[in-house]
């Protein structure tokens, strides 16, 4: 029985002492919740409401463009009729044109800040891991179940936010 309860806590600190060195990042967490990654919220959602505000515009003008065609068409002749329509389609097709661009344009200026966060977090994350002789470092959203105490997204959000701050990195942007 004494080999079984010996057994049994060398089996129980193994295990408490391998897990210490596994934890888990919510990466997604940080970016939306860092003071560098609102910063770039910002700037995307105002980049989209000015695009919004100019597409808005062109929109209503395709709108009132298609209403002056269905209130002409059994006015005027098939001819001018067909010329028409097709002005109304090179506006139309102008106005889809450039809201792809756009949406693109913000895509990828969403990517090129999230890059620029993932290139600061991870000599960060990087100098936490050996600090804290963490041996694996797990991203959250591959984690079904885990004990909160394993969770060091709050530790590098804070960080993260501390090298923003020290770097005046938030008025670089």
């Amino acid at each position: 029985m004494k080999k079984f309860i010996l057994i049994f806590f060398l089996v129980l600190i193994h295990n408490n002492a391998f897990s210490k060195n596994i934890v888990y990042l919510d990466v997604q967490y940080i970016i939306d919740n860092s003071e560098l990654g609102k910063s770039y919220k910002s700037k995307i959602n105002k980049l989209r409401e000015k695009n919004i505000a100019n597409l808005k515009i062109k929109e209503d003008e395709i709108n009132t463009k298609k209403k002056e065609i269905d209130n002409q068409k059994n006015i005027i002749n098939k001819e001018e009729m067909k010329k028409k329509i097709d002005e109304f389609n090179v506006l139309l097709n102008n106005f889809k044109t450039e809201k792809k661009t756009i949406n693109k344009k913000i895509i990828d200026e969403k990517k090129k800040y999230t890059s620029k966060i993932l290139n600061l977090l991870n000599p960060l994350l990087t100098k936490y891991v050996d600090n804290n002789n963490i041996k694996l470092v797990v991203e959250k959203k591959n984690i079904i179940v885990g004990i909160k105490s394993l969770d060091i997204t709050n530790d590098i959000l804070k960080i993260l936010n501390q090298e923003t701050k020290n770097n005046n990195l938030l008025n670089d942007n």
